[in-house]
């Protein structure tokens, strides 16, 4: 008989030592009304409290699709402070893999890398999971989405009582509605009492196997403060602009099956997003807020997407880590900071001294450095190219766009819906005049590299960057100019790079020699956050601009984050980060 697997932080199992299966089925399907409740429901929203081994959402994923038609889709929120790897997972339920028909392998393929945020896991065309690793008493206040179902899970309350908190009843109460249902393994009093207090009609029932007692409950109050708008949304949607924006909103967006047009002046991947090698890196802060949950989840994101393409295709996608070079005491102060806020397994990311950083370089290294080893580089030229290659049509623009009582004419055709996502020819539009946006020039210089250099295994961050060598050649950067407006190569500009490198890994830039380069502009907001959602004031136009120099990770996740938007689905991002992309936080 296989060991039932237990928690290192809380020393309790995951599931009942008799029947793990049977408990999940019973307890939180069985007592929750399910498959009956969302029987006609063509969206049903479940949020669960400990995700743990996933056990609970493969039985509910399973029931959904044998029990539902084509148009049905689930949504599943599940919190976890402390996730289990992939391969644990797929250790502690693999006897069970039968009764799941693929989809526990599924499951495994698609499971996020252990790094704090919400990770929205598309695990079949019917059913979204967004994997939420935090602690529920932070995260639960940022869902705006009504619950029609509750798996009230996370260990007992002896042992885990910060999943028990009043925060968590008070908000379990706010996002529930008239029907809602709950149910829970635990019977303890003060459970009992703080959900009833948050509304629910609570009831004893029999708890499972040896277990005496367990609580169900009914939402009671009638409430309109969650209408959820279920009206039709954009089919036929102009794209405006052809960079890595513009793209990954298109690749998104035929997933969802929608008529795409993608307007580009200058052709595709023309501007900043045309660089032949880009460093994916999260944008790194001391503190885990609205800017770390977004770049955390690009992160993770991009890493599992780079890597199913990467099969699919010759796109050039190498995660060999990279080393965030620590070169001063404000690095290592923000570096150690984001060690231990962010929620980063330290398989993940870690701080090492020179010697480690010298040893996974490959080369000499004077400095300790963050190591993040599943960082890395992707063709940005080549991505675009990926993203649009169904793309029915992509047509030059000439920058007008004309709205209408239910749309919008773009070059004389009939839109739904337009997404500005043309960097800082947004302001050319008059809807979208007011942002307060700049252009930031920037220069990479293209090296042929010496045998040292060939010896480095891993992309350098110190200020600028380093990658690693491919066919004797590399590519540094990049300056940071927003005082230039032309695009002309400059030798200083070369010359500057050059020195950044050489001033942290001098053994490595003795005999490299220029042998190109190519400056592009960046486009950034004042407060050098994205900007990302609807404009307010009209009817279906929206933005995706202001990427700067992360643009790959938040290019990416916004794509993901505006097409639910577009497609009036539950959100993907905590509503903080929300406010922190919205166009409108200029309007205040």
């Amino acid at each position: 008989m296989t060991e039932t697997p237990r928690s290192p932080q809380f020393d309790d199992i995951y599931f009942s030592v008799e029947d793990g299966l049977a408990e999940s089925r019973y307890v939180f399907l069985e007592k929750n009304n399910l498959p009956d409740s969302w029987q006609g429901r063509d969206r049903f929203v479940i949020a669960e409290t400990g995700f743990g081994t996933g056990l609970n959402f493969l039985c509910t994923w399973t029931k959904f699709e044998e029990t539902t038609s084509p148009s049905q889709h689930l949504y599943y929120y599940s919190f976890e402070k402390f996730p289990i790897s992939a391969q644990n997972i797929r250790s502690y339920l693999e006897h069970w893999s039968s009764e799941f028909r693929g989809r526990l392998e599924r499951l495994v393929d698609l499971y996020p890398l252990c790094i704090g945020g919400w990770h929205t896991v598309r695990v079949s065309s019917k059913v979204t999971l967004i994997l939420i690793f935090d602690d529920v008493n932070r995260a639960i206040p940022e869902i705006s989405c009504p619950i029609d179902c509750w798996l009230l899970d996370g260990h007992a309350p002896a042992k885990n009582p910060d999943m028990w908190s009043e925060i968590v009843f008070h908000h379990i109460g706010r996002l529930s509605k008239k029907g809602t249902r709950l149910a829970t393994f635990t019977a303890a009093g003060f459970v009992r009492r703080g959900l009833e207090s948050a509304g629910f009609s609570i009831h004893k029932d029999r708890g499972f196997g040896r277990k005496r007692d367990m609580i169900t409950g009914v939402f009671r109050h009638d409430s309109n403060r969650h209408i959820f708008s279920l009206q039709s949304t954009p089919q036929k949607i102009a794209i405006i602009g052809g960079g890595l924006a513009g793209a990954c909103l298109a690749y998104v967006l035929q997933n969802y099956r929608k008529d795409i047009t993608v307007f580009e002046r200058s052709g595709l991947a023309s501007g900043g997003s045309g660089n032949i090698r880009g460093l994916y890196n999260p944008r790194i802060t001391a503190h885990r807020g609205p800017e770390a949950d977004l770049y955390s989840v690009g992160f993770s994101l991009a890493y599992k997407l780079f890597q199913t393409i990467s099969q699919e295709s010759d796109i050039s996608f190498i995660p060999s880590g990279t080393l965030h070079i620590i070169n001063d005491e404000t690095k290592e102060k923000r570096y150690l900071s984001f060690c231990k806020t962010w929620g980063w397994h330290e398989n993940h990311a870690r701080i090492i001294n020179s010697g480690e950083a010298s040893g996974v370089a490959s080369v000499d290294l004077s400095y300790p450095a963050l190591y993040l080893p599943d960082a890395g580089s992707v063709s940005p030229v080549q991505l675009v190219n990926h993203l649009t290659k169904d793309v029915g049509r992509v047509l030059k623009n000439i920058g007008v766009i004309i709205p209408e009582t239910d749309g919008w004419v773009v070059e004389g055709e009939k839109f739904d819906a337009v997404i500005l996502a043309n960097g800082y020819d947004v302001l050319k539009f008059e809807q979208t005049a007011f942002l307060p946006l700049q252009q930031i020039r920037g220069q990479v210089t293209h090296i042929k590299t010496d045998l040292v250099y060939q010896n480095l295994d891993i992309n350098l961050c110190y200020g600028g960057y380093a990658s690693l060598a491919q066919n004797g050649e590399a590519v540094i950067g990049s300056t940071f100019q927003n005082w230039i407006s032309d695009l002309a190569l400059r030798t200083d500009d070369d010359n500057e790079n050059i020195a950044k490198l050489h001033a942290i890994a001098p053994s490595i830039t003795r005999e490299i020699k220029v042998t190109g380069g190519r400056a592009g502009f960046r486009c950034a907001a004042k407060d050098r956050a994205p900007v990302i959602g609807r404009v307010s004031g009209f009817h279906n136009l929206y933005l995706s601009t202001a990427h700067g120099s992360h643009g790959i990770l938040s290019s990416l996740i916004g794509a993901y984050y505006l097409a639910g938007k577009i497609c009036r689905q539950p959100s993907i991002l905590p509503s903080s980060v929300e406010t922190y992309l919205s166009p409108n936080r200029f309007h205040k």
